[in-house]
């Protein structure tokens, strides 16, 4: 049974039996400030246990496939709602390649967590609160990797009152004048445009996108042990890598949550020169990269030119795993 058509008691049933058998192999403690499951020893990424199946919703409305972009699960002519083959095939020892769009790798981990991955088709509106089966309420978090189509005024109350009211959203940018289907508004504008021009609140994340072009290595992170992003189950991160990305500014008299996690390795650890942002909002949460190269796991539709930055640097993959956790509220 796939997991996106489990009835509650299904997810009940899942859950005991999952519990039950965990108790046999592993043992989790909860971050006390964070809330996020870890657990009491070291255990690989496939073996982990999930207690709760979560449903991740990657956007494909917003021109994400536009010239070398393809940041998608599945690089279908049109990406579709599910990915194909079905994810019930999934394995422990499934690649990446079971899937060809340029974010195949992260839905394939997703996927071998226990975890529901889906497309939102070109075409579909972003909504919430409605009766349509892609709906945000039905779903725990909203990936949207470089859009290049701007949101509509209806779309941004849907995706702020989403979060608002307890989802999690992953946003993921580029670097400034990287317009790929050529109609005046490129990722870093179309972020800013959400979060200052919307009508819910005014910068409700605190975040805002920096209109420029990095392209560097950093070791320059947090140092907090306890962040569940940069420490979490998925593994330590120690470096991010952008190829052409954009840096991003916190203000916290905006949202006091508002906290650089990453910076440029030559700044100081302040407000601004942030590779990698997190806030929360209302009773959800919001996770801010400024590059879309570390998601690419290099492959995708014929004709594309990708890279591999998803295993360019151990810390990639790592990085998106832990903050798609925590924005589950795992």
């Amino acid at each position: 049974m796939f997991l996106n058509q489990l009835t509650k008691r299904d997810h009940m049933n899942l859950f005991s039996k999952i519990i039950i058998a965990g108790f046999s192999i592993i043992t989790f403690s909860c971050d006390n400030e964070n809330g996020a499951i870890v657990s009491n020893k070291a255990t690989s990424a496939a073996t982990i246990t999930t207690a709760i199946p979560k449903k991740f919703l990657f956007d494909a409305t917003k021109a994400e496939t536009a010239g070398n972009a393809d940041w998608v699960l599945d690089a279908d002519a049109v990406p579709q709602r599910f990915p194909t083959p079905a994810q019930s095939n999934v394995t422990a020892t499934t690649t990446e390649s079971f899937w060809r769009g340029g974010l195949s790798s992260w839905g394939i981990a997703l996927a071998k967590l226990g975890h529901t991955v889906e497309t939102l088709p070109l075409g579909t509106a972003i909504t919430y609160g409605g009766t349509g089966a892609q709906d945000l309420k039905n779903y725990d978090v909203f990936v949207v990797d470089e859009p290049n189509i701007r949101f509509t005024a209806a779309e941004k109350t849907a995706i702020i009152n989403f979060v608002k009211n307890g989802g999690g959203l992953f946003m993921i940018s580029d670097h400034t004048a990287s317009d790929r289907n050529n109609d005046g508004w490129d990722s870093p504008a179309i972020w800013n445009d959400l979060m200052s021009s919307n009508s819910v609140q005014t910068n409700p994340f605190g975040i805002s996108i920096t209109l420029n072009t990095i392209s560097e290595t950093t070791s320059n992170r947090l140092s907090a042990t306890t962040n569940p992003i940069l420490n979490g189950s998925q593994g330590t991160v120690t470096q991010l890598k952008y190829s052409a990305g954009a840096t991003m500014s916190i203000n916290i008299s905006a949202n006091a949550t508002a906290q650089g996690l990453i910076w440029r390795g030559s700044s100081s650890q302040g407000t601004s020169n942030i590779m990698c942002a997190t806030a929360t909002f209302g009773t959800g949460r919001v996770v801010v990269i400024g590059d879309s190269s570390p998601a690419d796991d290099g492959t995708g539709a014929s004709g594309d030119t990708l890279y591999p930055g998803w295993t360019e640097l151990a810390s990639h993959s790592r990085l998106h795993m832990n903050a798609s956790l925590w924005l589950a509220k795992l």
